[in-house]
């Protein structure tokens, strides 16, 4: 049960009961059978935009297949989901694949779902207002002013946190890092009870449009060096058994993907319009500023062995993990089915 590894006992219910209907095809009348897919995720971040696009654009449908999303509460736990048994997929970023690996679980990607950084630090008005140094400034001297600071990031293990914590490391910053789920750091921020966080869109947009924080550190639009920058920050994880029980689930789920990058590439409109359905709580503003910057992080599905090593490098220099050196890059890969 899911209660043995610390989930909240609702939450572990909610697992449970779709953990019932894992492949469960059900016929309508004129319709294919669709098969229901399970995706635990990590939070409800734009790093997921690119399978809300698709679900309201409808390419899951076409393919045959429904997706059921479940948020946890972090990568950690979409994990715990994962390994349970209780979905079919995890989406997380892949140092939770990684670290699962590392202790030894049979952890695979499927799948890449936003390729590069998703997350930006966003420092408290209050505490920007305190440093001698400005949001413009070199990248250098705004990451050696979080030294001191306490800043929230998802987990210890969340592909948010080891080019953060690689890059103010490298400038001699010391950074009091706490965790925290990305909906919660928005309040954190502005009470005050943290100086800033790191997280993706749209929770990185709240305090800029309520006056309440500062961007800090851009990091889709690149601000981190490419050294320690991720290959990725979500992917569509599964484990080998569960990948030989729905090898054909695989396959459609693949095409989805497919078919998403050539509908942001060809139809941005309409793909514009899907995303809106997902996040009604965006204006247009920052819809058509989200949709600008992070829509071709969605149109790169393919997760290469090359992609493995950099995620391995920026682990290794973020968050030693025993294990980690043992770990053969193209056994990280799902082959094709």
């Amino acid at each position: 049960m899911l209660q043995s590894i610390g989930l909240p006992r609702s939450r572990a219910l909610v697992a449970a009961v779709f953990g019932l209907f894992l492949v469960h095809p059900f016929q309508t009348r004129a319709q294919a059978p669709i098969t229901i897919v399970n995706i635990a995720v990590s939070s409800t971040s734009l790093a997921l935009g690119g399978v809300r696009i698709a679900e309201n654009a409808g390419l899951f449908a076409k393919h045959g297949l429904q997706p059921k999303i479940i948020t946890m509460d972090s990568g950690n736990a979409a994990m715990a989901a994962l390994l349970s048994g209780s979905v079919q997929f995890a989406a997380a970023g892949p140092p939770e694949a990684l670290a699962a690996r590392a202790r030894g679980q049979d952890v695979v990607i499927a799948a890449n779902l936003y390729r590069g950084l998703a997350g930006s630090v966003v420092i408290s008005k209050a505490t920007a207002a305190k440093l001698s140094v400005r949001s413009d400034a070199p990248v250098k001297d705004r990451l050696r002013a979080l030294d001191g600071l306490t800043v929230a990031v998802p987990s210890a293990t969340s592909a948010l946190l080891g080019p953060l914590k690689s890059a103010a490391a490298a400038t001699g910053a010391r950074v009091k890092y706490t965790y925290m789920a990305q909906p919660a750091m928005v309040a954190a921020l502005e009470s005050n009870a943290i100086d800033a966080m790191m997280a993706s869109s749209p929770f990185s947009g709240v305090p800029l449009l309520k006056g309440t924080g500062v961007l800090w550190i851009n990091g889709p639009s690149g601000d981190l060096p490419a050294d320690v920058s991720p290959a990725s920050s979500s992917c569509i994880l599964t484990t080998t058994a569960a990948a030989a029980a729905n090898a054909d689930t695989i396959r459609k789920f693949r095409a989805v993907l497919d078919d998403l990058a050539a509908l942001i590439k060809q139809k941005p409109d309409e793909a514009k319009r899907a995303l809106a359905k997902a996040y009604t709580q965006l204006d247009a503003p920052a819809l058509d500023l989200a949709f600008a910057q992070q829509a071709d992080n969605w149109t790169h599905p393919v997760f290469t062995e090359a992609d493995v090593k950099q995620e391995i490098t920026v682990l290794r220099m973020a968050s030693p993990i025993a294990g980690l050196e043992n770990i053969a890059p193209q056994s990280m890969l799902l082959k094709s089915q």
